[in-house]
């Protein structure tokens, strides 16, 4: 029988579920990933002449059609497809499905999977909005008719939200499956899931390529760090008693 102390609806990063190893390394893997994105950027925008501006306003550009800024390149259907996966990003629906998540771990007796995602999720927003205060950069001349926005640009909120949000749940479930090849396909969906929504940004000229690479990196960033701080090990067992060794009495107060 399982300790209570050790039961895995207790525990976020318990080494003893069977896919808690590869969870870890799935979201450091991620992050890595993202700063590799992000110092490919910069390197690429100090050998361009015009710098960082220059490379973000150029691949806006390549994106936009010449005769109007504002229409995005490619028939309707696509920028309507585009506008959709871009939704799964947005305030509205990661909100809503950070809410039903966390009941439904709540429902299934995951009490500290569940508070890790609310209290990660309301982190990652506070802290998105006072990075969008601090920075105040514009946003970019490319936006579609069909997109409103209201906050500045820097970073992300959709890229980054949806970085916490998917890696989260994905290693929330994959952190429990014993079969390794789902759990990394579990991870790679949450993965791809996140890059698609930052791309759609970019494409729908909402966003400077450094805003959703920043959000990329920021929010792998801060899935792994909660991860990692949530950790809770079963404690170290009770030193078993050998025969014949005095007992030490407690200091009487």
């Amino acid at each position: 029988m399982q300790n209570d102390d050790t039961r895995p609806s207790d525990f976020v990063d318990n080494p003893d579920l069977p896919g808690a190893i590869l969870v870890r390394h799935g979201l450091v893997a991620a992050t890595l990933g993202a700063t590799a994105f992000l110092a490919i950027w910069l390197v690429i925008g100090l050998l361009t002449p015009g710098g960082l501006a220059a490379i973000d306003h150029n691949v806006q550009v390549a994106l936009h059609g010449i005769m109007d800024p504002n229409d995005p390149i490619g028939p309707a259907w696509l920028e309507g497809a585009m506008r959709d996966v871009s939704a799964l990003g947005s305030n509205t629906v990661v909100l809503m499905i950070t809410l039903g998540a966390a009941a439904l771990l709540v429902w299934l007796h995951r009490l500290g999977p569940a508070v890790l995602l609310t209290t990660t999720m309301i982190s990652a927003f506070l802290l998105n909005a006072i990075l969008k205060g601090l920075f105040d950069r514009q946003r970019p001349d490319f936006l579609a008719a069909s997109v409103n926005v209201e906050s500045a640009s820097f970073p992300s909120s959709h890229a980054m939200l949806s970085a916490v949000l998917y890696l989260l749940l994905a290693a929330i479930v994959a952190r429990e499956l014993a079969d390794k090849k789902l759990a990394i396909a579990l991870m790679t969906i949450a993965g791809g899931t996140t890059i698609l929504v930052g791309a759609t940004r970019v494409y729908l000229g909402a966003h400077w390529p450094s805003d959703v690479l920043a959000g990329w990196l920021l929010g792998s960033a801060i899935a792994l760090a909660s991860w990692q701080l949530a950790r809770s090990p079963a404690p170290p067992p009770e030193p078993s008693r050998q025969p014949g060794l005095a007992r030490k009495d407690k200091p009487r107060a």
